[in-house]
């Protein structure tokens, strides 16, 4: 009925819920026929900027392909899938060794927080927080790769550079938080380095993907690094770190060991 009234919202929001009743169903006929339904509502939910519609159809997507996102965060995992399947050029921004270090950002508790506030208070609150984390990504040197909802991912050509960038974003909310109690945002952050020049596939499959796992680990208001990127800045003096502690990062085998960063 929604497609032949030409209704485009009400027809996405219908694909993703059928989608997800036959995600439930469990067989394989059922799945392809949801991720058909699935990939024409993120392609209409993401042209007219349904944001809301856009994360429950991408999550519904990564189910539907053996990904659950578990405890963490829908935006990060929306992030994190589109720019798994558009694969952006990130030569450019790589430093002189061909590495990149790579920062996500989300927001905690973001869905409540629409639902506390309203769709029209939540969208202002999220103006604000989408100014503070570009202005402080433009003076740090840093890419805007893409963003989706309450969720950021961002390039660096140093991962000194990146990491001054994540203190600076922290103290920027900690501002805004003590400017405005009654509409707090909390920011989580995970960062981790990686090659992107000579394995692509290798660096979009896991380096992407586990910095945004971090991200997932770390609480509102907390830095998280991977243990290179520790590593990697340590020995400058700049930072302060606390003690390593090992994490299940899902959709990798094994303990991953992570530092939270003292801002």
């Amino acid at each position: 009925m929604n497609a032949r009234m030409g209704t485009r919202q009400a027809l996405a929001r219908t694909q993703v819920e059928y989608a997800e009743l036959l995600l439930a169903d469990g067989g394989t006929a059922s799945r392809t026929k949801a991720l058909a339904l699935l990939n024409e509502a993120v392609e209409t939910a993401r042209a007219l900027e349904m944001r809301l519609v856009l994360e429950r159809g991408l999550a519904a997507k990564l189910r539907a392909q053996g990904v659950t996102r578990g405890s963490g965060s829908v935006s990060l995992d929306a992030v994190a899938a589109l720019v798994q399947e558009e694969r952006p050029d990130l030569r450019q921004h790589a430093s002189p060794d061909g590495t990149v270090t790579i920062l996500f950002t989300d927001i905690e508790g973001s869905t409540a927080m629409t639902e506390r506030l309203g769709d029209h208070r939540a969208q202002e609150v999220l103006r604000a927080h989408n100014r503070i984390v570009r202005q402080h990504v433009t003076a740090h040197g840093g890419f805007e790769v893409k963003s989706q909802g309450d969720g950021f991912m961002v390039a660096f050509q140093s991962a000194r550079r990146a990491l001054a960038c994540a203190i600076a974003l922290q103290r920027g909310f900690a501002g805004y938080c003590e400017r405005n109690p009654e509409t707090p945002i909390r920011v989580r952050i995970g960062l981790h380095t990686g090659e992107a020049i000579k394995e692509a596939d290798d660096f979009f499959g896991t380096t992407v993907i586990q910095a945004a796992r971090i991200a997932t680990h770390a609480a509102g208001g907390e830095i998280l690094v991977s243990a290179l990127l520790r590593e990697l800045t340590e020995s400058s003096g700049e930072f302060r770190f606390g003690d390593l502690r090992a994490v299940e990062l899902k959709g990798f085998s094994g303990a991953r060991h992570v530092a939270p960063v003292h801002w």
